[in-house]
């Protein structure tokens, strides 16, 4: 007996969730945003390729590849999941999608399932090919490496997240709010010298790939609570929405 409640058209939450997820990917697909969000990860291969050819230190250009690619997780997922969510909410299509019985936590976790992933392989994607330029093996450890790769993979998850939740609060306004957050207040928050960097994505994000003095288990416990805060957030709203 399965404890997935199923409607009346058929669809469990989890069969739902799945339905949505492909119906989001495929959109993201077709659109213009993937290949802005691609290019825009890409972008720090060109500063590793002149600071490469100056001759810095590979090390250090491995560490300005990985924090360039910080600058860029304030608008991959904004690009990919903001207006995914903020569209069903402002074309009212959601009011179409609640009137045939889909639990509403269905879109909130499908458009996560579906472009969530999306969002961490493009920047797991510029920083991977910043790796190569530098030297990749030969030059940066494959170890260290995969800690960068994991550390901006599990950041971008969890900022998927939050994007999801600023979505459902301000669905007009989706693209800007997060890129604003993730920009003007997490990425801040995420270089000071106290606990409060504790509640930063980016401090998580940092702290997995080895470039804080806290660990890995730290950043990962940081990401973990603040991504079910705002899935949590993200839920509760969709689901009071008329």
């Amino acid at each position: 007996m399965t404890t997935d409640t199923v409607n009346p058209t058929g669809l469990s939450g989890v069969a739902a969730t799945q339905a949505l997820a492909r119906l989001a990917l495929f959109r993201a697909l077709r659109g213009k945003a993937l290949w802005l969000a691609l290019a825009l990860a890409l972008l720090p291969v060109i500063v590793v390729s002149v600071r490469v050819g100056i001759g810095h230190d590979r090390l250090e250009v491995w560490r300005a590849a990985f924090e360039l690619s910080l600058l860029a997780l304030p608008i991959v997922p904004s690009l990919l999941v903001a207006p995914s969510i903020a569209d069903e909410l402002e074309d009212k299509t959601s009011a179409y999608l609640w009137s045939r019985a889909l639990p509403r936590w269905s879109i909130v976790a499908g458009k996560l399932l579906g472009l969530a992933p999306v969002a961490a392989l493009i920047l797991v994607a510029g920083l991977t090919v910043s790796w190569l330029v530098i030297g990749g093996p030969g030059v940066v450890p494959t170890s260290v490496a995969l800690r960068g790769v994991a550390g901006i993979a599990a950041a971008a998850l969890v900022a998927a997240g939050l994007v999801a939740a600023l979505a459902t609060l301000v669905p007009k306004y989706a693209v800007a709010a997060s890129v604003m957050w993730l920009l003007a207040v997490d990425a801040p928050i995420g270089i000071l010298p106290f606990k409060l960097q504790y509640i930063s994505i980016a401090f998580g994000g940092r702290s997995i790939a080895g470039f804080t003095e806290t660990g890995a288990l730290a950043g990962g416990v940081t990401l973990v609570v603040i991504g079910a805060l705002a899935i949590a957030l993200a839920i509760r709203r969709i689901t009071r929405m008329e």
